[in-house]
């Protein structure tokens, strides 16, 4: 049957129709222009290259280094990313030796893992994680605090537990017994974000005053420019020996711990490394440490605290002695802990003439 032109027409009519209302109705699933190739006036995209359609967000991840256990074991040597001149966990002592509590504890994962000597590799704490994914260096220990948002780095269980410490003018204690009298005050931070994010979280209306570089934080204080400095603790407690004028007014602000930064995927490493600090934690000399590099004293808790059960503490103290001649049971030592985690840094820096409170 041959069609009229009239027919011809109207039936191609109706396919058009057919044809439009699907695009209608599916346009969403149907490939862009740009998709297809189609001189949109920009330039054409080369599908050969990774990074020309990759977001920053969606880069590869950084090469692996893996085998640097065995590495170390052949050479003899671990290579340590730490800052430079950062007491007291890293410093050059009067020998003009290295010293500090990071290279202390590193020497006794050498000993461990069955290697000869630490050498420390110095960068700064930022340019640390990208000498370890090159391979430049095997581990990194510089105060970090486990952060999920540097890539290809695993982290060790935690060598030293720490908290944020709050800092004030000597004399001012009395004004700021709780955080929520330093409400609307000027805060001052060392440049850290979890500092800061603290602060934000726990101080609300205050204003807070970032500080970066070798000093200002501490003088901010001295200076009346800011109320109160909210700090590392282990810094804190070398630094405030330089500036008597200030006094630590609460402790332990926060839990944190700092633990050893290793390229990922060396599970071999990773299970050593813990191994090692589970053997220093639980040794005498882990507290000989803890007092050697990280003592520090509080005369805001030296005084009598009035209506309250107190011990002062005395040559050869230590919390399980304290409880089992107070409390008759040594095991209550957590007790005496609890009650005082705002008073002094670490179960372990109990010092001479401290007050302790008592249940």
């Amino acid at each position: 049957m041959r069609l009229t032109g009239f027919a011809k027409a109207f039936i191609t009519l109706v396919i058009l129709a057919m044809i439009g209302y699907v695009a209608f109705h599916y346009r969403d699933r149907l490939p862009k222009m740009s998709q297809m190739g189609t001189d949109t006036g920009s330039a054409p995209v080369d599908r050969s290259d990774p990074s020309a359609t990759t977001s920053a967000a969606e880069q590869p991840p950084p090469p692996e280094i893996r085998g640097v256990l065995a590495k170390v074991r052949k050479s003899g040597v671990l290579r340590v990313g730490m800052e430079p001149d950062a007491p007291p966990l890293h410093f050059i002592n009067d020998s003009q030796q290295e010293d500090g509590f990071d290279f202390q504890i590193a020497a006794r994962i050498v000993k461990h893992i069955g290697a000869d000597r630490v050498k420390v590799v110095e960068a700064d704490y930022e340019d640390l994680p990208p000498l370890l994914l090159k391979g430049d260096i095997d581990i990194i220990m510089a105060g970090y605090v486990p952060d999920p948002d540097i890539r290809g780095v695993d982290w060790s269980q935690g060598y030293l537990d720490f908290g944020l410490c709050l800092i004030v003018q000597e004399g001012m204690v009395a004004e700021y017994r709780e955080l929520s009298d330093l409400a609307g005050k000027v805060i001052a931070i060392y440049d850290d974000p979890a500092a800061e994010k603290w602060v934000q979280t726990n101080i609300p209306g205050s204003t807070i005053r970032k500080f970066s570089g070798d000093k200002g934080w501490f003088e901010a204080v001295e200076s009346g420019q800011a109320d109160a400095l909210v700090y590392d603790y282990p810094f804190a407690a070398v630094e405030i020996k330089k500036h008597p004028q200030t006094v630590i007014a609460k402790y332990n602000l926060n839990k944190s711990k700092y633990a050893v930064g290793v390229a990922t995927n060396n599970y071999d490493l990773i299970y050593e490394i813990n191994q090692a600090l589970e053997k220093v934690r639980d040794s005498d000399q882990y507290a000989k440490l803890m007092k050697t590099y990280l003592s520090s004293t509080s005369e805001a808790f030296m005084k009598p605290v009035p209506g309250r059960r107190t011990h002062k503490v005395g040559p050869g103290d230590s919390l399980t002695s304290i409880a089992r001649s107070k409390l008759g049971d040594a095991r209550r030592w957590e007790e005496i802990w609890k009650l005082n985690s705002a008073r002094v840094a670490n179960p372990d820096l109990i010092y001479d003439d401290l007050v302790l409170l008592l249940p």
